[in-house]
């Protein structure tokens, strides 16, 4: 029993380092929407990280006071709390790239290549130079 807890906690820690390396790999776009959804909830990136840090403390006391069910209840609800983001990750990181778009309803919708923007930076000559003003 205590081997299959101590697997639980070793699954739930690759996936928190496969958390910190997806973050790591964030375009600077997801990175500021993320710290801005945080920002927004109250917390901060040290926040969070007292948290995860506090819930695995308490996870690891209940171990070690022998109690089983809830350090198994707390180690599937930590476990599934990293999945649900770290899968929440890997969707924003693949739509991001442009390589599928999720609706809202749960399908994927095909993203039409349009030429629009390359024929209007074509249409202007002076797209991306700034001109002064005539004065009269």
């Amino acid at each position: 029993s205590c081997s299959q807890s101590i697997f639980i906690y070793d699954v739930g820690l690759g996936m928190l380092g496969a958390i910190v390396q997806k973050r790591r790999k964030m375009s600077n776009k997801d990175a500021l929407l993320e710290q801005a959804a945080m920002s927004a909830a109250g917390l901060q990136q040290a926040h969070l990280l007292g948290i995860v840090i506090l819930v695995i403390l308490v996870i690891a006391v209940f171990a070690l006071l022998g109690l089983k069910n809830i350090t198994w209840a707390l180690l599937l609800i930590m476990n599934t709390a990293l999945f649900g983001y770290l899968l929440k990750l890997t969707v924003d990181s693949g739509v991001s790239a442009g390589e599928t778009i999720i609706g809202p309803d749960g399908t994927v919708i095909q993203r039409k290549e349009s030429e629009d923007s390359e024929e209007s930076e074509q249409s202007n000559p002076n797209n991306g130079t700034y001109t002064l003003p005539t004065l009269t």
